[in-house]
């Protein structure tokens, strides 16, 4: 006897084939039968009329490596179908520490206020997040954030030949450790203050291992070709699989990705290992203080304020901003200040400045009676240079091309979070709860940009191949039974900017290493995830 038979699903087996209606049986953990199984009995049996029995979703691209401490559950994912995540993106993962305090970059720090390090490095800190069991699997990157800041510092300087070998050093004894590559944020400091040939330096180190380079690119305005195409060196030259986190263009470039997708099918013909990926929203999130010059974020945040606290300066970062937008560096987004659209930049989050969350720079502005670009500085400077940011700046244009592209992916960008407990505060993005079912909803079931098929290849076997996880993203007799049984005609989002926290509908069971994390329609608290060490 079986542990479960599900019966009579649409089977989609994440390789992009063509759906079979079969059963399916799990034990111990495992997917071993595919077909008419009639004669076969199991200790539960699931009726999956009408229903898609997939791989469970991998999210390819998460923040958690902090939040999986305050609440392992992984509610807000588990929820939408997710049984693995891929953590340390942007530049920025839970090790190496830096004196035993954590390197937030783009992060959102009052998320995990008052946690503590008790972890020395990527080995312990994997073992904690082991030690009381996970909602999802989990594998992660190591954050180039980290070991600059751990090595140089967050000076705005090159790293020098002694400095280079500390963090060749850092990183080799983290992918020894079990992470699966290295990521680097070059919009956020001290990202910014890297040259190429630290980047390639470093991806050597990578591509020794076998593992992955991820970026979020230096620059997704008007100069980023010139920022594709320095992930694309690395790759080359640092002869390590590389990948470009959210390539979705911002103004003036809006559109472009045919061009750049084409820059990569180039690549790729050349023999070198990239490809992308992107958020299925046209408005993003991150800190405030990416609006900034990267320069004005030089020496971390006490510096920062002491310049937000002198006129002359201050006066210089609005000049820069306004003039350069985000060709100077830092998020994209400073764009829409340079083009005065102060309406598309919102408040998310904040603390003395609550009651602003949710509105615009342009409506904040109103209510201080200041100008939009005063008040977002002066809000910076009260909040500790700690609040996070919402903008809309890119199109669904460039969504598209991308995920229909052979190279490109699709994922959330965000964190576990839960609709109770610790993590359940706050204005957050409602890509934590809602990614992937509005990715179904809005581009498979509503605009057909894909089929179901390819669709859930996009989700399962095809990051599982990019990050190189074994025995993850298809349904396969052998295979580790992480499932996901769901109805593609109810299948939607239900969380919004104005209420984040909300599970989606239309994800009837999930079920990770054969375990029920969701059970007709509610989340189980099980723990049955595990880290996933690179090489092991």
């Amino acid at each position: 006897m079986y542990d479960l038979i599900i019966r009579h699903g649409r089977i989609i087996d994440g390789t992009g084939a063509p759906w079979i209606s079969a059963d399916l049986a799990v034990h111990d953990g495992r997917i071993v039968r595919f077909g008419k199984l009639h004669d076969e009995r199991g200790q539960r049996e699931l009726d999956a009329s009408e229903r898609l029995v997939t791989p469970g979703f991998i999210d390819a691209h998460t923040h958690s490596d902090f939040t999986l401490l305050i609440d392992a559950r992984a509610s807000s994912s588990v929820a939408q179908g997710v049984t693995t995540q891929v953590m340390g993106h942007c530049g920025v993962s839970a090790a190496p520490l830096a004196q035993g305090e954590p390197y937030y970059g783009p992060l959102d720090p009052g998320l995990t206020r008052g946690l503590i390090c008790d972890w020395k490095d990527m080995g312990t800190y994997l073992d904690r997040l082991e030690r009381d069991g996970l909602g999802t699997h989990v594998a992660t990157l190591v954050g180039h954030g980290n070991l600059r800041t751990a090595v140089v510092g967050l000076d705005d300087r090159e790293a020098t030949p002694e400095e280079l070998q500390r963090m060749q050093a850092l990183l080799a004894e983290a992918l020894e450790a079990g992470a699966c590559g290295l990521s680097s944020g070059l919009a956020y400091a001290p990202g910014p203050y890297a040259p190429l040939s630290e980047l390639v330096a470093l991806g050597t180190v990578v591509g020794r291992h076998g593992g992955l380079y991820t970026s979020h690119i230096r620059n997704q305005t008007a100069g980023i070709a010139a920022a594709v195409n320095e992930v694309i060196t690395v790759g080359r030259d640092g002869q390590v699989a590389a990948h470009i986190s959210h390539m979705q263009p911002g103004s003036p470039m809006l559109g472009a990705t045919q061009d750049l997708l084409g820059m990569l099918e180039t690549a790729r013909a050349g023999g070198t290992d990239v490809s992308c990926d992107a958020i299925p929203y046209t408005i993003g999130s991150t800190t405030l203080k990416s609006m900034l010059p990267p320069w004005a974020c030089a020496g971390g945040d006490a510096a920062l304020l002491r310049r937000l606290q002198d006129p002359a300066t201050r006066t210089r970062i609005k000049a820069d901003t306004e003039r350069h937008g985000a060709e100077s560096g830092g998020s994209r987004k400073r764009n829409l200040i340079r083009d005065a659209e102060w309406d598309r930049i919102w408040l998310a989050q904040a603390e003395h400045n609550a009651d602003l969350a949710g509105l615009s720079f342009a409506e904040i502005g109103r209510q201080r009676r200041q100008e939009p670009h005063e008040a977002l500085l002066d809000i910076l400077l009260e909040e500790d240079a700690r609040p996070w940011m919402l903008a809309e700046d890119v199109a669904e244009e460039d969504i598209v091309n991308i995920v229909r592209h052979d190279a490109g992916g699709i994922m959330s960008d965000g964190f576990s979070l839960a609709a109770d407990g610790p993590l359940s505060g706050g204005r957050n993005h409602p890509r934590s709860y809602a990614a992937f079912p509005r990715f179904l909803r809005r581009f498979v079931r509503e605009q057909a940009c894909l089929s179901w098929e390819a669709a859930i290849h996009k989700l399962t076997a095809h990051p599982a191949s990019r990050c190189r996880l074994h025995d993850r993203g298809v349904l396969r007799p052998g295979a580790w039974a992480d499932i996901v049984v769901l109805d593609p005609e109810t299948i939607t989002e239900t969380a919004t900017f104005d209420c984040p926290a909300s599970y989606p509908r239309g994800i009837e069971h999930v079920l990770v290493n054969g375990r029920f994390v969701v059970d007709s329609g509610r989340l189980t608290a099980d723990r049955p995830g595990r880290v996933l060490r690179a090489g092991r």
